[in-house]
């Protein structure tokens, strides 16, 4: 009797019912823009490492009820990409202003990142420059500009060849002209016939 109940609760542990949780599914729908392999791929991976270990949905489907299963919906409007997530107690969506494949990745990764406020840091460390809300958006910053400095005499090179320069004439000196002195004799002469420039008022002759 003791033997036959250690069995039945060996059979009862090992069954999945007890201790084992049931797989979970990931089931991608978009429109024909996108590829659908690589959508359920990056599905798989992002909801994998930030939620919960899941599967692709099986081609055949799946029988019953009560399945864990993820749904994952990708649009387009434009220019932008949308894509909404849901789950068990999850119902988030993400947008991007790209299209393609990088588009979806990034809205997946933003309603992830919406919805599981304790991933937000994980997710930021493994997707940098995916997201701007982990500061993916690099701005440009302009370039401090590199004022040489020179030697003061290149200074003061430059500031007397910016200086006007003024030319100052020199004033010529004027020689005033030599006055010849006539010599004088000294005599009483006196004048018959002008002109009588040689000799003057006190009767001297002046002598050249």
């Amino acid at each position: 009797m003791k033997h036959l109940l250690i069995i039945l609760s060996l059979l009862l542990l090992s069954s999945p019912l007890f201790g084992e949780d049931k797989p979970c599914y990931v089931s991608v729908t978009s429109s024909d823009e996108f590829n659908q392999t690589l959508l359920s791929n990056i599905s798989i991976s992002a909801i994998s490492q930030y939620l919960k270990n899941v599967k692709p949905f099986p081609p055949s489907g799946l029988s019953g009820k009560d399945h864990c299963i993820y749904e994952v919906t990708a649009t387009l409007d434009g220019n932008k990409t949308f894509v909404t997530l849901q789950g068990k107690d999850l119902n988030s969506f993400g947008d991007a202003t790209i299209v393609g494949t990088d588009g979806f990745q990034q809205s997946l990764l933003r309603s992830i990142y919406r919805s599981q406020r304790d991933k937000r840091e994980l997710i930021c460390s493994d997707y940098p420059k995916i997201l701007e809300e982990c500061g993916g958006v690099v701005r440009k910053v302009k370039k401090p500009e590199v004022v040489k400095l020179s030697s003061p005499k290149k200074v003061q090179l430059e500031e007397t060849k910016r200086k006007p320069i003024q030319v100052t004439k020199k004033k010529k000196d004027k020689k005033k002209p030599v006055v010849k002195t006539k010599t004088k004799k000294k005599g009483k002469w006196t004048c018959v016939v002008g002109p009588c420039d040689f000799i003057d008022e006190d009767g001297n002759l002046i002598e050249d």
